[in-house]
């Protein structure tokens, strides 16, 4: 690609922050889907919110950031997510790299932070 964008790498587990001059901003380690949902190629930041609940409803997603529709909700970048039942992590910064989510793309509280600031609605996403 070329231009600002996000570049999610589904083999790498690593999201890459992208300029409009190619000049890489950031690069961190997320957690991402242990199925394999998350579509290859283009897309775009289609929605964002402050704080969601996934599909199911048992969890909190802190800064959620979508860019691929499904037939269940949404995948995205969010923060590490949290039991709506008793308020703790779902993993934590340590497992980061490996698959663990449902399909969205998990990431440290500080790097959903930095991303929440970088991709607004329109945000180019390559997923590799």
């Amino acid at each position: 690609g070329s231009g600002r964008r996000v570049v999610y790498s589904r083999d790498g587990q690593r999201v890459w922050a992208v300029d409009d001059d190619g000049t890489i901003i950031r690069s961190y380690l997320v957690s991402g889907s242990k199925y394999d949902n998350e579509q290859p190629g283009f897309h775009e930041v289609y929605s964002r919110s402050e704080q969601s609940t996934a599909w199911n409803g048992q969890a909190i997603l802190p800064l959620m950031i979508r860019y691929q529709e499904t037939d269940i909700g949404a995948i995205g970048f969010h923060g590490i997510p949290v039991h709506v039942s008793d308020g703790s992590v779902y993993q934590t910064d340590a497992e980061l790299g490996t698959r663990l989510s449902g399909g969205c793309q998990r990431q440290n509280n500080l790097d959903a932070q930095f991303l929440w600031a970088f991709a607004d609605v329109g945000t180019p996403v390559v997923v590799v």
